[in-house]
Formats: C-alpha cells, structure tokens, sequence
C-alpha cells in the first residue's frame, strides 16, 4: 500500500469515528425486546421438567420483586404479551384468559378481551401458567420467568434475562 493510500485509510477511520454518535448510550446493538423474550422461551424449553405439549398455559402479568409481589410492572404486561407470540414456536398451546364470551360492541370499535372476572369466559382449561418477576437495576431489568403447574403449584421451567437498560429506552420511556 502507498502512503497515500495509508493516509487516506486513516482519514477514512477519524470520519468514521467523528460520525458516531458522541454519547454515553451504546448504539451499536440492534437487539429489541423481542429478541430478549425469545432468549427467554428458548430457555425455559430447554429448562422444562416435562414435555407440555398436550396441555394449555395461560400468561399473567409479571409482578414488581418486592416482599409483597402485589405490584404487577408494566413491562410485565409487554413480556406477557411478547410470550403469548413465542411460546406456541415451542409447540405449546397457549391460552388467552382474558377473552370474553364473544365480542362486545362498543362505540369505540369491537373488542373481544377484557379485566372484569365476569366478562372473560367460564370454565377455561389452564393446566399451567406463566409469570415471573421484574426487578431494575442501574444495568436494566432482570426478568425471572417461570411456568408453574396450577394444581400442585411445581415449577416446570424457569429461565433469568437482564435486559439491558439501552433497550428498554429504546422500546418505551414509561417502564
């Protein structure tokens, strides 16, 4: 390679390092949300005691780690969420517990889910649940995610995820 050749190598790094966003924050990872939630799928698969393929699991909100655990986070509802897409990639028939009877029909459109224990649908088959826990941190949020059976409270699986705090702040400002 000529001088001018390393000269113009050298030019070519310092412009590209002068681009780069001078902050604090790292720009260089493109991973999202989903992309943790799927780590966490995977996990409690390889995790689980038993094949579950037979029976229905149901998502409920993640808590805060507190003593009391009475807090559900609201990341805990995006996660939730998120696992009602993953889990059936695993072969696993998912429940959704807040859909009603049939659809109501409201001014503002039609909806077909609710929170009122006596709109959702009665006698619903859950054999298993998923849930865990939210705790931040200075890093981002450790999630515990585990699935337990409802009938004798065991734990099937169970997987553990920070995700980092530049990806919470890239998905919403608000948890």
């Amino acid at each position: 390679m000529t001088a001018s050749g390393a000269d113009l190598q050298q030019v070519q790094a310092v412009n590209a390092v002068q681009a780069y966003p001078a902050s604090s924050r790292l720009y260089a990872s493109h991973k999202q949300l989903d992309d943790y939630v799927a780590q966490l799928a995977m996990q409690l698969y390889h995790t689980s005691a038993t094949l579950i393929s037979d029976a229905t699991v149901a998502v409920a909100g993640f808590a805060e780690l507190t003593p009391g655990r009475d807090h559900l986070h609201p990341l805990g509802n995006v996660l939730a969420e998120r696992f009602l897409q993953q889990l059936p990639r695993y072969g696993l028939t998912m429940v959704d517990h807040k859909l009603t009877a049939g659809i109501k029909l409201t001014a503002q459109g039609d909806a077909v889910f609710s929170n009122r224990a006596g709109q959702v649908a009665a006698n619903q088959r859950i054999d298993y649940v998923l849930s865990g826990t939210v705790q931040h941190n200075q890093h981002g949020a450790q999630v515990n995610v585990r699935i337990m059976n409802l009938k004798n409270k065991t734990i099937l699986a169970s997987a553990s995820q920070l995700i980092p705090q530049f990806v919470l702040e890239n998905g919403q400002t608000s948890w």
